[in-house]
């Protein structure tokens, strides 16, 4: 009897442990809460005011602060787990580093409650974070007697006002483990849920492209045909290199630069996975092949008999299908191998029965660049070692209401050690970062082909 008494004791033990520190590998507050519901999460902002910041540590020995913090409209009682950074402290000419405590609100294992200014302080919703990356995270809210839970990713819904079966108070004291098995059949887990160490062939692709970069130059028109000659894309035409005062380009120099437009850049990382299977690269011909057909009387069957309205978008497909060719050891054009990346995992903001904001696909359009983040995140966790090229649908040069797809970019998304979601973005000979790509495309549409990495990637290096 005493035997049994002992192991009903552990397993106690053990699942308390369990809800302080999760198989998810997330420290979590849970036993933390359950301490201070009188004392933080129900008092009027009044009494919140007069606390100073607490700390406590949960049954692992992870320490949280907890604080309340104030916008102009509401409240929040931040409970937040210790995280530290390193801090150069310069005096004079020496700088001295020192790691520091920090206790970030979106740091994985946070929990927030947010309450209203107004409305009788009454609680608006309760945050979750679960994740590396602060922009990903659960969301509960109260309406009514009921509880609605939406999934955020990076600034969009993969799962909008789910309804969720336990009362809004019973969040206060629930642990992360406890929420996602309430949740694991009605939210789409999986496309959060990141498996480390598989994104070895996007990196080493990724690497090897940074190391040649000071080797571009950008040359409008300009691409390797398939046995390496500079050509023109649109004439087929040798190219003949010229500087920046009408002088033909040296010899020396043509052997340490590629003078190769953006389409060419693209051509060059995916001759770098065909030619060393083959012997040779893609050819222009074949990568300007029409994948589109226009109605001959509408305004784009009219305008795409003097403008080629699609470029990029042809030549990204047809790129993608040559890879895949080369991989799979059988011909398939961009429909029969499914290469377009065409889902819709978010849900669109609708106002007044109109759709703001929308993520979703638009066929041969592509998605909304203000969005691309969250679709690029959500294709490292479900497609580990693809990387995309992206067609740009904008506003032409000519008349910035006609959009054309006039650029093309290359996107390699991964997540690192920790578990932190990042992108090698790389456009006309350059890497550029997230922040400026959703800065120079806001407005814009991209259009992705998968494609598939490899280690055996050898493209044409200058020396």
């Amino acid at each position: 009897m005493k035997k049994l008494l002992l192991n009903f004791i552990f397993i106690v033990l053990g699942f308390s442990a369990f809800a302080d520190y999760n198989s998810y590998d997330i420290p979590d507050s849970a036993e933390i809460r359950r301490t201070i519901v009188n004392s933080w999460l129900t008092p009027d902002l009044n009494t919140l005011r007069n606390y100073k910041e607490q700390f406590k540590d949960n049954r692992v020995g992870v320490t949280y602060q907890i604080r309340l913090e104030e916008s102009d409209d509401e409240f929040s009682v931040v409970v937040a787990p210790r995280s530290e950074i390193d801090i150069n402290m310069i005096n004079g000419d020496t700088v001295k580093t020192v790691r520091a405590a920090v206790y970030p609100k979106g740091a994985a294992g946070s929990w927030i409650l947010y309450r209203s200014k107004n409305k009788g302080e009454k609680p608006l919703r309760v945050e979750y974070y679960f994740n590396q990356d602060s922009d990903v995270y659960l969301q509960f809210r109260p309406e009514g007697t009921k509880t609605y839970a939406d999934l955020i990713i990076c600034g969009s819904y993969a799962a909008r006002s789910v309804l969720v079966g336990v009362p809004f108070n019973r969040l206060y004291t629930a642990s992360f483990h406890e929420v996602r098995n309430w949740t694991k059949k009605s939210l789409p887990w999986d496309k959060v849920t990141v498996l480390k160490n598989q994104y070895t062939n996007t990196l080493i692709m990724a690497g090897t492209i940074r190391n040649n970069l000071d080797s571009f130059t950008f040359m409008d028109d300009a691409s390797y045909d398939e046995h390496g000659k500079l050509k023109s894309i649109f004439t087929g035409k040798d190219i003949l290199v010229m500087d920046e005062y009408g002088n033909p380009v040296s010899a020396e120099e043509l052997k340490k630069k590629h003078f190769l437009s953006g389409a060419g850049f693209l051509k060059w990382i995916v001759d770098g996975i065909v030619e060393p299977y083959r012997g040779y690269g893609t050819a222009i011909q074949q990568l300007t092949v029409p994948t589109m057909e226009f109605n001959s009387v509408g305004k784009n069957g009219v305008m795409s008999q003097d403008w080629n309205l699609t470029f990029t978008l042809d030549w990204c497909r047809n790129l993608a299908s040559e890879a895949y060719s080369i991989r799979s050891s059988r011909h398939g054009d961009y429909k029969s191998a499914g290469l377009d990346v065409n889902y819709n995992y978010f849900s669109s903001e609708i106002v007044d029965g109109k759709i703001l904001n929308s993520t979703g696909y638009l066929k041969n359009t592509g998605y909304s660049a203000d969005h691309l983040k969250s679709m690029l995140y959500v294709l490292a966790v479900t497609e580990p070692e693809w990387f995309y090229l992206g067609a740009i649908r904008q506003g032409s040069a000519i008349k910035a209401d006609d959009l054309v797809f006039n650029n093309c970019i290359v996107f390699f998304p991964y997540f690192d050690r920790n578990g932190k979601f990042g992108c090698f973005i790389f456009e006309q000979g350059e890497e550029i970062s997230m922040d400026k790509f959703l800065e120079k495309y806001s407005g814009a549409y991209v259009h992705l082909e998968r494609v598939k990495a490899t280690e055996a990637f050898f493209p044409y290096e200058k020396k």
